[in-house]
């Protein structure tokens, strides 16, 4: 080729002239995510917290407002303990993306409502510091976090965590 080298260039495919190839642009790669939505892991667990607000006022009639405090005690110390361990790990406060409500509201759907008001507080803190913040935060977890607390409470305190009401007594 007369010693003259191909080159690329991306105007129009075409062998045929002097030994250079332009090739069309078809193909822009990038790192994902490729689809960009505008949710954020915040909106993600509000939209979750507005999903279960109706299983939460469901658990208040069947079960009286003791559902409704076992909740609470949940959902406050999930996010104190989600704030507290950050705060000494000198990461980021991430309680403000309501992952950790998300998950005191479904520690808290997975008790029996006779539970007494310390053991949700145990759960909290296992499911935060154990399970999610130590492999990394949110997203970084293998499991569940309040699945994973449910289990080691069951474990833990398995006559406790195996007395049930009949609803609405």
């Amino acid at each position: 080729m007369n010693g003259s080298e191909d080159k690329i260039t991306s105007d129009t495919a075409s062998p045929d002239n002097g030994g250079t190839l332009k090739m069309p642009e078809l193909l822009t790669v990038s790192p994902s995510p490729h689809v960009k939505a505008p949710d954020t892991s915040r909106t993600i667990m509000l939209d979750v917290c507005v999903a279960l607000f109706p299983a939460l006022v469901w658990a208040c009639y069947i079960f009286g407002l003791r559902a409704l405090t076992l909740t609470l005690i949940s959902v406050i110390s999930c996010v104190i303990f989600e704030a507290l361990f950050q705060f000494i790990m000198k990461r980021p406060i991430t309680v403000l993306d309501f992952s950790a409500v998300v998950t005191g509201i479904l520690l808290a759907f997975n008790l029996p409502s006779t539970v007494p008001l310390w053991l949700p507080i145990i759960g909290a803190f296992f499911a935060i510091v154990i399970v999610k913040q130590l492999y990394g935060g949110i997203g970084m977890n293998v499991v569940n976090p309040a699945l994973a607390a449910r289990v080691f409470l069951m474990i833990s305190f398995p006559a406790i965590m195996s007395v049930y009401v009949n609803p609405l007594e």
